[in-house]
């Protein structure tokens, strides 16, 4: 019978193997971050929303609701926040900044 080894699995490997290597944001407040050319339009959980895509300050880029009057123009500064609770519960918001 061949010798058989095991190998050393460490946490980083574990968590890639169970697929729980996720980068997770935490809920609140993210980033500042600009708003970019993609815009789209849909409905979250009963609610109609316009969706921007938006370059965060921390490197990430996110697909986030805007519920302000009017339309975000590429260039627009905003915050990001990661919701945690209410109609848009997991996904992301942004506010203009000023």
């Amino acid at each position: 019978m061949a010798d058989n080894k095991n190998m050393e699995i460490n946490d980083e490997e574990m968590q890639n193997a169970a697929g729980g290597a996720a980068d997770v944001d935490p809920y609140g407040y993210l980033c500042d971050g600009t708003v970019g050319t993609g815009t789209g339009h849909g409905t979250t959980n009963g609610v109609e929303t316009t969706d921007y895509s938006v370059d965060g300050d921390n490197g990430k880029g996110y697909w986030a609701v805007y519920q302000g009057a009017g339309e975000l123009k590429p260039g627009t500064r905003v915050r990001i926040t990661h919701v945690e609770n209410g109609w848009n519960a997991g996904g992301y918001e942004i506010e203009v900044i000023g």
